[in-house]
């Protein structure tokens, strides 16, 4: 039988007699004038949502801790070679573009680099700003291998697309999510990786692990009375000519993966040509600075910056924070352009490698040297 709340069919069950719903009431008087007592007279009642009414005690808020979010990592175990810092990068650019399209957080595994009295680990230095708890807290329940997912002949065909944004690679690339959904963690063991190019796809990772960390861009050209701040960066340390060799000629070197000094000393007379108002400061980074290569260009001792110390992420993000940049295709110079912190113009010598390649998108203006002209500095005053 089927009935509603009110229905005369319901059944009743045992009825309750009058007198016990009389007394009932009474009790519920007596009760109620006894609490309306304690009320006027004691601080026995809480007052509303729990704090105590009248109470000198202090009232102590506890509140939970907050969960932190953890976000699934994506570990590239495979050793990243001894290389320099530059150098090291174009072994890990599939892990920057797989582990950002599962929407992971790449950690690299431990390596260290010897580069004469100075030891430094890369990977250290790119894992500094990831959250303690995450780097801590990783949760390797189910870690698995990207390897037994996506096979070796796969893997860059799908980064370059991904990186393109071609249709196809979306939809490979939702697949390998779905397989790899229940990984607590991910492991990468590709150990043969060499990518020059694509630096622009990788670019905003770079920043958000590397760049400076500037309160605020300092003030345009057109507005201030500020000098033209210039970085050049030039290679030596593994490339320096011996003192002995008597026919070194730094006006006819070829810098290897860095500007010629004819085409730097061009550059800053062209710049002081144009913007006399604000003049020059050069801030010029050299590995085992030469001073053969340093007077050639001119400029009076302690007038210029000179990076050379132990510090590699210092001397690099110094680097990278100036209005122009001179540099070659050396990878610790590309990094630099990379990881620029604001509006500006990079200058380049060679470019055949494509490291250059679509990365003006936090507006810096790219000019190849064999394009280059006088007026190519006023670049520096048009947005890209």
């Amino acid at each position: 039988m089927s009935y509603g709340l009110l229905s005369p069919d319901k059944p009743l069950g045992r009825r309750r007699p009058k007198s016990a719903i009389v007394w009932a009431a009474a009790g519920l008087g007596i009760a109620a004038v006894v609490l309306v007592a304690l009320e006027r007279n004691t601080d026995i009642l809480s007052a509303p949502f729990g704090g105590v009414k009248n109470s000198k005690a202090p009232v102590v808020d506890i509140e939970p801790p907050l969960q932190q979010v953890r976000t699934r990592a994506y570990i590239r175990a495979a050793s990243l070679g001894t290389e320099g810092f530059g150098s090291i990068l174009q072994h890990f650019k599939h892990s920057i573009v797989l582990s950002s399209a599962l929407n992971s957080t790449l950690i690299l595994s431990w390596n260290e680099v010897i580069d004469d009295t100075n030891v430094y680990s890369t990977s250290e230095i790119y894992n500094a700003r990831i959250p303690p708890h995450q780097l801590t807290g990783v949760d390797l329940t189910k870690a698995c291998r990207v390897q037994d997912h996506l096979p070796h002949g796969e893997r860059e065909p799908l980064v370059r697309a991904l990186c393109n944004g071609e249709d196809w690679a979306t939809q490979k690339m939702d697949g390998l999510k779905r397989s790899l959904a229940d990984c607590s963690s991910i492991l990468d063991l590709e150990n043969d990786e060499l990518i020059q190019d694509m630096n622009g796809c990788i670019m905003p990772w770079v920043r958000d692990r590397l760049t400076p960390n500037i309160d605020a861009p300092p003030p345009s050209l057109t507005t201030s009375s500020r000098p033209v701040t210039v970085g050049i960066h030039i290679r030596w340390g593994d490339t320096a000519v011996s003192p002995t060799k008597t026919d070194f000629d730094p006006a006819t070197h070829t810098f290897y993966g860095s500007m010629s000094l004819n085409h730097i000393s061009k550059v800053i007379s062209d710049l002081r040509t144009h913007f006399p108002e604000h003049g020059v400061h050069l801030t010029i980074a050299m590995e085992r600075a030469d001073s053969r290569v340093l007077d050639w260009l001119g400029e009076e001792a302690g007038s210029y910056t000179l990076l050379d110390s132990t510090d590699v992420l210092g001397d690099l993000q110094k680097l990278a924070a100036n209005d122009v940049l001179m540099l070659g295709e050396s990878s610790y110079g590309v990094l630099a352009h990379l990881i620029a912190p604001g509006p500006g113009l990079t200058l380049v010598e060679g470019g055949g490698l494509r490291k250059f390649s679509n990365t003006s998108g936090w507006g810096r203006h790219v000019v190849y040297m064999d394009q280059y002209t006088s007026d190519s500095v006023l670049l520096l005053e048009r947005p890209v």
